[in-house]
């Protein structure tokens, strides 16, 4: 049985957190299990996702940044999905 008084993760859990400005209100947090991409909020922060790779965060990551621009039609949408993940592959490539 769990044990009541027991709440979040154990001491020691390795936890990384990947912030970039191209993620807009989001940033992503990698721990041993998953990577959990979190929205910033005015007075919180909520868990959207959680994802096995740093690939399907950012590709979730990127329809949520567009869903927030209001596109209407779905060409138009798709090209600006499609040039969030080119920035976000600029970003993360450079050396």
């Amino acid at each position: 049985m769990a044990n009541p008084n027991f709440k979040g993760r154990p001491k020691g859990t390795n936890k990384v957190t990947i912030e970039d400005p191209s993620l807009e209100d989001y940033y992503i947090t990698q721990d041993e299990w998953s990577y959990n991409l979190v929205k910033r909020n005015d007075n919180s922060e909520t868990t959207v996702g959680y994802f096995p790779t740093l690939v399907h965060t950012l590709t979730r990551a990127a329809q949520y940044v567009q869903l927030g621009e209001n596109t209407t039609t779905l060409e138009g949408y798709i090209d600006k999905l499609s040039s969030k993940l080119d920035e976000f592959n600029t970003n993360f490539n450079k050396k």
